[in-house]
């Protein structure tokens, strides 16, 4: 009887096999047993004593811990570190260097700079370069290692969390990994052990077995420059653990104010028995119950009222509220926790936009700092790949986020009206260096486009003298008006019908 199987009828075993020869884990969580694979570390509970201790002295390892445990239970930590993690759209110029006296028309060195373009294709970096953001962000540093780099692959492992570290670095300035082996050991599985240890560089395996049989003391191993990396942000430490603390803050604070809510929803109805004129009472107290009892009976399964029935004279009580000042307090607290991680709460909540675009230029501005760590990596790879004593290269990030495109954008165009770069404000846009260069040869030479679409008349396709000057002062920009301007502005806007806002 012939064994039935899942596979698809054009499924090649020997093809699979081979494939999978060459393929790449992209971290450790890779080797985990299937039957923990999507698992993350118990969440704990800190006391706010033990968090301050750790921020105020704690050691690294106790920080970057904090820091994940914070990150993985979700909340304004975690929304903040993924704001700044994907600010930026790591979109990057790569810019040709030829020698004196060399050409870049020159054939030779155009198939290198062809070949350097389509090369940080295939890195893929604005992935590549996010996840190494946001792990940086949570520990402090990214660390991880180059498995593999050619012409044709570039493959990066990234280093467990806690298992590696930077303290030196060498004469070109570029930071020195440290790992420690005894990583493995977390690998229980002995065949997935061995599967790990043949993905890393033999240096990492060759410490590991001289660590595990004695015959070396340290089970750190110092990883060489063009195959560790590290992306440091500042001093290495998780750069927003001090808004932890506020966080917890107001947690609480909205705990607090929940059960403070509760308590003004509840009422009590008050049920005062009546008397005669002479002082008798006008229901004697069996009555009196039946009529408690009966009322009771109306309001069962509200828990919010309760009933009270009494001869004496008793008015209806109702809870105070101070729902407006605790709302202020939750305001005040809420507003703490971004103020103490720089970050302004108007991009997470939205009410105005005097002060929005000048928080996202600082938040770019040090996002900018990573990033430039970023570009100096990606020229490295690339010169090390392509360049020659003719050519070498120069890889930059924009400054650019989708933040900040429209007005980056319209910048860029200013200046390649005057003769600047034209790419630059392409790349701003979301192409690549290849797209472009694809793009224009298709609407150009395939589909005609320049033939058959003509572009409608602005100030950057017609002449100064068909331009009508409509005179007046140029509109100011947001940062530049007074905010009692803006604050009209918003009330005006506010006050607007919905029809009237959409147009």
């Amino acid at each position: 009887m012939e064994e039935k199987t899942n596979l698809p009828r054009n499924f090649d075993l020997a093809s699979f096999q081979r494939a999978k020869e060459r393929m790449i884990a992209t971290n450790d969580a890779a080797y985990t047993p299937f039957y923990q694979r999507g698992r993350v570390d118990k969440i704990k509970n800190y006391t706010e004593k033990e968090i301050q201790d750790i921020i105020e002295s704690g050691s690294l390892a106790e920080q970057q811990k904090l820091s994940r445990n914070y990150f993985y239970k979700d909340g304004f930590y975690k929304q903040i570190i993924i704001h700044y993690a994907t600010l930026l759209k790591y979109a990057g110029l790569l810019i040709p260097n030829t020698s004196f006296n060399k050409k870049l028309t020159s054939s030779n060195i155009q198939k290198r700079y062809y070949g350097a373009i389509d090369y940080v294709e295939k890195m893929n970096l604005p992935i590549f370069l996010t996840n190494c953001a946001q792990r940086a962000l949570v520990d402090g540093s990214y660390y991880g290692i180059i498995l593999q780099i050619d012409k044709n692959t570039f493959s990066v492992l990234d280093l467990p969390s806690g298992y590696a570290c930077s303290r030196f670095k060498d004469n070109l300035g570029n930071d020195i990994v440290e790992f420690d082996v005894s990583y493995f050991n977390t690998i229980i599985s002995k065949d997935d052990r061995e599967a790990a240890l043949s993905i890393y560089p033999k240096i990492v395996k060759q410490a590991y077995d001289k660590w595990k049989n004695g015959k070396r003391t340290s089970k750190w191993v110092m990883l060489p420059s063009d195959v560790g990396i590290c992306f440091p942000f500042f001093d290495g430490r998780p750069l927003f653990l001090s808004i932890i603390p506020t966080t917890i803050q107001y947690d609480k604070a909205v705990d607090t104010e929940q059960k403070r809510a509760l308590e003004e929803i509840k009422k009590i109805i008050v049920q005062k028995i009546s008397h005669l004129n002479d002082g008798r009472l006008l229901f004697e107290p069996d009555e009196a119950e039946e009529i408690h009892a009966g009322t009771v009976g109306m309001l069962k399964g509200n828990d919010n009222i309760s009933v009270l029935t009494t001869y004496a004279d008793v008015d209806a009580i109702v809870s105070k509220t101070t729902s407006d000042a605790n709302n202020n307090t939750l305001e005040r607290m809420l507003q703490n926790i971004y103020s103490r991680a720089g970050v302004s709460g108007q991009i997470f909540a939205s009410t105005g936009s005097s002060t929005l675009e000048s928080s996202i230029k600082n938040d770019i501005s040090l996002m900018m700092y990573l990033a430039n760590k970023f570009a100096r990596f990606v020229t490295n790879i690339i010169n090390s790949i392509f360049s020659n004593g003719n050519i070498n290269f120069k890889y930059t990030i924009l400054p650019v986020g989708n933040q900040n495109e429209d007005k980056y954008i319209d910048t860029a165009f200013k200046l390649a009206s005057s003769g600047y770069s034209l790419l630059v404000p392409a790349i701003a846009a979301g192409f690549s260096q290849k797209d472009i260069l694809s793009v224009k040869d298709l609407e150009n030479d395939v589909l005609k486009l320049n033939e058959k679409l003509l572009p409608l008349s602005s100030s950057y396709t017609q002449s100064n003298s068909n331009n009508l000057d409509e005179g007046g002062r140029p509109a100011k920009e947001q940062e530049e008006k007074a905010e009692k301007t803006i604050d009209l502005m918003e009330k005006d806007f506010n006050e607007c019908t919905e029809d009237e806002r959409e147009e």
